[in-house]
This record gives structure tokens, sequence and C-alpha cells, in this order.
């Protein structure tokens, strides 16, 4: 299995999947959406729906460059951005029982200039 194989299997996979892909697609009203019903209320105190739209948005478009690591409740993934190539060390952790909302989102640039 591929490295976005690996992530459909896991419930952290699906929901970076999902996330990333309407960021791809640039569809804001959805995304937001999306973080506002996805996250849990504490991942929303700690930085809010429109602070993680504004991040995302920054960083724009990206692919699955390696998955690092996964299981069914988290993922660490390499993320490479279209604009700059840049590489960003992805991590994403969800919750156990369903709906599997997000829990820990956080990216980190690895070649900063």
């Amino acid at each position: 299995m591929g490295d976005k194989g690996a992530l459909v299997t896991s419930n952290a996979g699906m929901r970076l999947i999902a996330q990333q892909t309407l960021l791809n697609r640039g569809d804001a009203d959805r995304l937001r959406h999306f973080i506002r019903e996805s996250y849990t209320p504490d991942a929303l105190e700690t930085q809010s729906v429109d602070d993680r739209l504004a991040d995302l948005q920054q960083t724009g478009k990206q692919r699955v460059f390696q998955v690092l690591a996964v299981d069914k409740h988290q993922a660490l993934v390499l993320m490479q951005a279209q604009r700059d190539e840049g590489l960003y060390m992805t991590q994403i952790n969800v919750e156990e029982d369903y709906p599997h909302r997000i829990t820990v989102y956080s990216q980190q640039p690895l070649n900063e200039a």
C-alpha cells in the first residue's frame, strides 16, 4: 500500500485528506465549516476557526510527500507546498470515539530560509 493508501485506513488520515482537499480546492467557506465541525472544542479554544483557516491559507495548496507514521487515531506526514515546494512536518490526532474530531493539528516548516 502506498503512502496515501495508508492514510485512508486511518481516522486521522481521512480527516487530513478531507481538510487538505477543501484547502486545495480553495473553498474557504466549506473549509471554515469543516474546521468548526471537525475540531474539538478544546482545539478551537487553543486556536480559533478563523486563525486556523488563515494559517492553512497562508501555507496554501499542499500534497502528501511522505507518510512517516500512521495509526487509527494519529498521523505524521511530510507535506509539500505547491507554492514554494517547502516541506512541512504535519501532525494530526483525532478522538478515539466517533466522530473522531481533531484534537491536534500542527505544521512545522522543515526548510525555512
